[in-house]
């Protein structure tokens, strides 16, 4: 029972850490150490445990769990950062979901928290490489399921690597939502060449294809292009991204739909939000076989 109680007290505080590093990016082991009461000592094991775990950085002077673009925050932490961008983009994207589709979901937090929308949806299928939905899943028992395999990544909590790839070009869905963590004019972008690799055949796999993007990650670049905007239908993303990149970008034939936090509404292209491929616009690809 004691040892019980210990752990669950020190994942408690490993949380609690968490949130005090997004919140205040200064914050050094020795505040940290102070703010929770404990020894200088035992927040550098702290530190040490969530570093292992691929959540933070330990640098010289300080800790960091911000995204650069050669470095991606993992999973665990990117669940933390922009929720309510987060929860109305994913409401918005599951009215893209109709009866009867397969649908692929990518490592994202974002497209993760489509299933409080979708799960209920008729003869759904949803392909995925992301363990937390994979589970999720699992336990609701009313969408079929087909797990992408790979090497399994404990920082993204997915699998990815050469396995990966080989099962996703295996598959065709009908629209794919994937994230990315940095878009510009140009195109979207991400810091790791296997989440590059990954998230290019999931893109080549659908018919349609849905960028998923909080506005935090709009008008910046990463280590490595993931796509141009010719390989994207959709962008969807909230209302403080910047009004002159979304016209850029609906000027590279994409429709782009942008959300209020508070309640998932929003301003969209198109009167309503289609349901099934059969209520939209042609796609890059249809237009170019045309």
């Amino acid at each position: 029972m004691g040892k019980r109680s210990i752990r669950s007290s020190r994942q408690d505080r490993l949380d609690s850490i968490l949130e005090c590093l997004i919140a205040d990016e200064g914050a050094s082991a020795q505040s940290l150490a102070a703010r929770f009461d404990v020894s200088l000592m035992t927040m550098h094991r702290d530190l040490d445990e969530l570093q292992s775990r691929g959540i933070v950085r330990k640098f010289r002077g300080g800790v960091s769990v911000q995204r650069t673009s050669t470095y991606e925050i993992a999973a665990p932490l990117r669940r933390l950062v922009a929720v309510p961008q987060k929860r109305a983009i994913a409401a918005a994207a599951a009215t893209l979901v109709s009866p009867g589709q397969a649908v692929l979901l990518d490592d994202s937090t974002t497209a993760a928290s489509m299933l409080d929308h979708v799960l209920g949806i008729e003869d759904l299928h949803i392909v995925t490489n992301y363990l937390p939905v994979l589970n999720r899943i699992a336990g609701a028992g009313t969408a079929g399921t087909t797990a992408i395999g790979g090497t399994y990544v404990p920082g993204h909590e997915s699998f990815l690597g050469v396995g990966a790839v080989a099962a996703i070009r295996a598959v065709r869905v009908d629209t794919a939502f994937v994230s990315t963590t940095t878009a510009d004019a140009n195109g979207t972008y991400h810091q790791e060449e296997s989440i590059v690799a990954v998230k290019t055949e999931m893109i080549r796999s659908a018919r349609r294809r849905v960028l998923l993007a909080d506005s935090a990650k709009l008008g910046a670049t990463s280590l490595h292009l993931v796509c141009g905007w010719e390989s994207i239908d959709d962008l969807i993303t909230d209302t403080g991204a910047p009004a002159e990149l979304l016209d850029t970008i609906r000027d590279r034939g994409v429709r782009v739909t942008a959300v209020t936090p508070e309640n998932g509404a929003g301003t969209s292209d198109e009167e309503t939000l289609p349901a099934a491929p059969l209520d939209r616009s042609p796609t890059h690809d249809e237009q170019e076989d045309a």
